[in-house]
């Protein structure tokens, strides 16, 4: 074992100062961890101040709780959608009175509530959780250039639309 420490010693090219150095410097690596492993220092607690950081902690939570939900509400399709204001087409009745009816009425009421994206406006596709102005713009934009959309998987041909952004508006759109 010495013989092969001392050739290894040899090819390294480490002279007497150089091993000394590092001789030392492992012996205090080797007595400080051993001084962490025994030394503990005794921890004191305040179950007021902890009580009044769990306070705290506490009233944050809620706060960004609230947060989250106000971002979710804006997101999560409801019910009975709120219609934007399109050019309106009339139509007459039978009993002749006259029913106004938006371009954005019809697509919305044609597929109880799904969103067509072959006749979408942009305003009409922002409603779609995660789609902002841009991806509507996008979105548009590509069925300029490609024609109608055959399938709701071609939406992943646009640039920043995933699987995990397809899959949340997937139930909500209609071709």
């Amino acid at each position: 074992m010495k013989r092969k420490l001392f050739f290894l010693i040899e090819k390294l090219e480490i002279n007497r100062s150089e091993r000394i150095a590092v001789s030392l410097l492992f012996a205090s690596l080797i007595l400080l961890a051993g001084v962490n492993a025994l030394y503990q220092p005794a921890v004191k607690t305040d179950a007021a101040y902890y009580a009044e950081l769990e306070e705290v902690f506490l009233e944050r939570s809620r706060i960004a709780e609230q947060e989250h939900r106000q971002i979710l509400a804006r997101y999560e399709p409801n019910p009975q959608p709120q219609l934007p204001a399109a050019t309106p087409e009339v139509a007459e009745a039978s009993t002749d009175t006259v029913i106004v009816r938006s371009e954005s009425e019809e697509n919305v009421t044609e597929h109880g509530g799904k969103i067509n994206i072959n006749t979408a406006s942009a305003e009409e596709l922002q409603e779609l959780p995660g789609i902002g102005p841009a991806y509507a713009q996008r979105i548009i934009d590509w069925r300029e250039e490609n024609g109608n959309f055959t399938s709701k998987e071609q939406l992943l041909e646009i640039r920043g639309i995933g699987e995990r952004r397809l899959e949340t508006i997937k139930p909500l759109i209609t071709l």
